[in-house]
């Protein structure tokens, strides 16, 4: 008898996932319109600057790499 159920559980529980992931969830008109833009706090420093997540701060992070050589006689 136990067999049974574990089979019947076995079978059914891959179904319900299934199901339960082809569901789409109903459009609206609301979740249709795109979020209202923040202003950028860091526009006013110029381009490049980001906020620091849960700071007042801005930041650039930027860098160079320089290679040389020369001959000499």
């Amino acid at each position: 008898m136990r067999i049974v159920v574990v089979g019947l559980l076995i079978a059914v529980i891959p179904l319900q996932a299934f199901a339960a992931a082809s569901k789409k969830p109903a459009a609206t008109k609301q979740s249709m319109k795109p979020a209202p833009r923040k202003p950028d706090p860091c526009a006013q420093y110029g381009a490049g600057f980001v906020q620091v997540e849960g700071t007042l701060t801005c930041v650039r992070i930027g860098g160079s790499i320089g290679f040389g050589g020369g001959v000499s006689q």
